[in-house]
This record gives C-alpha cells, structure tokens and sequence, in this order.
C-alpha cells in the first residue's frame, strides 16, 4: 500500500456529533477528587520498577485491540504486573461511559485525547492527572498539547492522530479501468460510477451502519479546504452553524451516494469488520475511513506487507482535490482512570511510562506507525 507522497495536511479541530450516527456523551458519576501531587518524587515510578501481583485491567475499542497487545507482553515481562486487556463492543465511547456511569471502571482505557471528550470524566473527578510525564519533551512538534483539558494533561497520546480519506481496492480499480486516481468530490463519483457500470465489485462504496460511528468520514473528509479556511473556529465560536452551507452540502452529497445505489445495501447494519472485509475481498471498490479499517484488513492479510501493497490504496480526498483531513481518534491515546487503589493508581501511571520510553520502539515497530516522539524513529516499513 504506497501512499501518495504529496499531500496537503488539513488539521480537523473537534467535531459536533452531529456528523454521526452514534452519539459522545458526558460521563457523569462521583468520584474522589483527591489528587497526589504530579511533581512529588514518587508520581512517575521507573518504568521497569517491579510490580509482582497487580493486575490492572485495560479497556478498548473493536478495532483497536491489538494495538496495545506488544507493550502489555514487555511490561508483563519487565515488571511482573499482569494487564486484563478487554474489548468494548461498539459503540465504543458510549458503552465505556455507561459502564463507568454504573460503577465499573478500569485502570486504563484507549480515549479521544480532545478537550470536549475528556471533559466529561475530568468534571466528574475520573481521570488521574498526567501532568510532567517523562516523555512530553519528547512528543514530535506540534502533537503535545492533544490531551491537554483545563491547564492539565489528561491523556498519553501513543500515535499521531488519525488521516483521514479513502482506502481503495486496487485491483477493483483495474477491473473498472481507473487508472487515474480521483481528485476531488467529482472525481471521486466518477470513479465510482465506473466501478458500478462495471461491475467491478459488488458495490463501489460500502459503508458501516451498524458500527455507527464511521459514518462521519464521508461528510468530514469534504470539509479539509473549509477547515483550513477555519471553518471549525467559526463553528466552534459560534459563527457558523452545522444548518449553514458548507457542512449541509457536504451531508448532502454524501447522501446522494446512497440516493444514487453506490452503496452497500445492508449499508445501515454492516459493522466495522465486514466493511474492512469487503475492501480487502474486492466486493467492495471504496471506503471512506482512517487508520481502523486497515488496520482490520492488514490482519486478513496475515500481515503480508507484499499481499497488502497488492491489494489496497489510500487516497487523500477532500471537496476539490487530494487534502487528507487529520483527527484524533481514541485509538491515538491512553487514560489513567482513579479507582481508588493508590497501588493500582501509580501502576496505571508506571504502564504509560512504560509505553512511552523503554516500551516505545518495539510498540511501533510492531504496529507500523509513525512515531509521536522525536527520540524514536518511524520504522522503515512505514508507507
């Protein structure tokens, strides 16, 4: 999978929920809000301190449960601790605030590193502060204030966030006859309309109803020129509303796939998995997306860098040309959560140390990401 290599960074500021199906409350329940002090001599423990028998449990979304899988073995084997890695269904961010809202709570969860999605558990007293993280002076320019809420860091952020724009089944391309990639919306329709007169696969577009919250990308990825021209200051300041042109049309364009048959039919059931399956497969042309879904797909190909770049594309795509758009997701960091056990507390703490100093070359490494800290390189296999 090669990525084009000129592309036009446009950085999306925090959505309204609107743009999807599924919708991001606030978390609300009591909690302690007694804080240790982050700069006392024991608030960062050494990552590599000895912690035989504690257990800490670890929370996190469908399509992001292998993502902590390397840095857990190294820790276990460094420390002697044990990591409960569990798996929320989807939707991810509701079903975690539930179950936190009902009394269950974890050590440690994958969250959106954005003001308006930490905001909820930092007014009710869940979150441990991360403040003066060994690793901060670290982080690459202009990544270390994501995770930051109200004058203090509320999440580890372990990847840059999230580019957003099309995945696309290259082989599905060859059959349709495209061998010019799409720019812009216009482009975009055209190629899949080609893949549709062509029956090149069994739907040009697919989408994911029944997972919910990856209906948002064929809207956003719309909005990269408006959001740099920023568009989302003015929303954000109240300026502009989401019922004003700019983000109504593109609702209203993508819409119209579904008006003109582009899409999947079971497109307001079919999950997350199946939309990653269908690309890979060829039974589907496109889709919009992020890091997720090939992230699904590279383990249907077991992996195989040669059967991956075979088979699969990624297109930047905005409303006039090839903009990728950039979001932080909650695949691109960690909380600590306050549980009341001092013990477990600095463990969460120590873990994230651990990630994000000894632990972090082996954690890119094993994921393929771009590196967040300037001390660590990319690996060489990185699109």
């Amino acid at each position: 999978m090669k990525r084009q290599t000129i592309l036009q960074l446009a950085l999306v500021g925090v959505l309204s929920l609107g743009l999807t199906l599924s919708g991001c409350g606030n978390p609300a329940a009591m909690s302690n809000n007694s804080d240790e002090s982050t700069t006392s001599a024991n608030y960062w423990p050494n990552a590599n301190r000895k912690l035989s028998g504690v257990k800490l449990t670890f929370w996190v979304g469908q399509s992001d449960n292998k993502v902590p899988v390397r840095v857990i073995k190294d820790f276990e084997h460094a420390t002697g601790a044990k990591v409960d890695l569990q798996t929320i269904p989807d939707t991810y961010e509701n079903n975690v605030q539930t179950k936190i809202t009902t009394g269950d709570m974890p050590d440690l969860a994958t969250w959106e590193p954005t003001n308006s999605m930490l905001a909820g558990f930092v007014s009710t007293g869940k979150l441990q502060k991360l403040d003066h993280a060994p690793w901060v002076k670290n982080y690459a320019s202009g990544i270390s204030d994501l995770g930051k809420t109200k004058g203090h860091r509320y999440a580890a952020l372990i990847s840059p966030v999230n580019v957003m724009g099309v995945w696309y089944n290259k082989k599905v391309f060859e059959k349709a006859g495209i061998t010019d990639l799409p720019k812009g919306w216009d482009g975009l329709l055209e190629a899949a309309k080609k893949i549709q007169k062509t029956h090149a696969a069994q739907s040009p577009f697919f989408e994911m109803g029944g997972s919910q919250w990856g209906t948002q990308w064929g809207v956003q990825v719309q909005l990269a020129e408006s959001a740099r021209a920023g568009l989302w200051d003015r929303v954000n300041s109240g300026k502009e509303k989401f019922t004003d042109k700019i983000i109504m049309t593109a609702i209203k364009n993508y819409k119209k796939l579904f008006d003109d048959g582009l899409f999947n039919n079971d497109a307001g059931s079919a999950t997350l998995n199946d939309q990653a399956a269908a690309l890979f497969e060829g039974k589907a042309g496109m889709i919009f997306g992020n890091n997720a879904q090939f992230n699904i797909a590279a383990a249907l190909a077991n992996n195989d860098k040669k059967v991956i770049d075979d088979t699969l594309g990624f297109l930047p795509i905005s409303a006039s040309g090839n903009i990728s758009s950039l979001s932080p997701g909650a695949s691109s960091a960690v909380v600590a959560f306050k549980t009341g056990d001092a013990q477990r507390e600095s463990a969460a703490r120590q873990f994230l140390n651990f990630w994000m100093s000894v632990g972090y070359k082996n954690f890119v490494n094993d994921r393929n990401l771009v590196s967040a800290l300037k001390t660590v390189d990319s690996p060489s296999t990185v699109p």
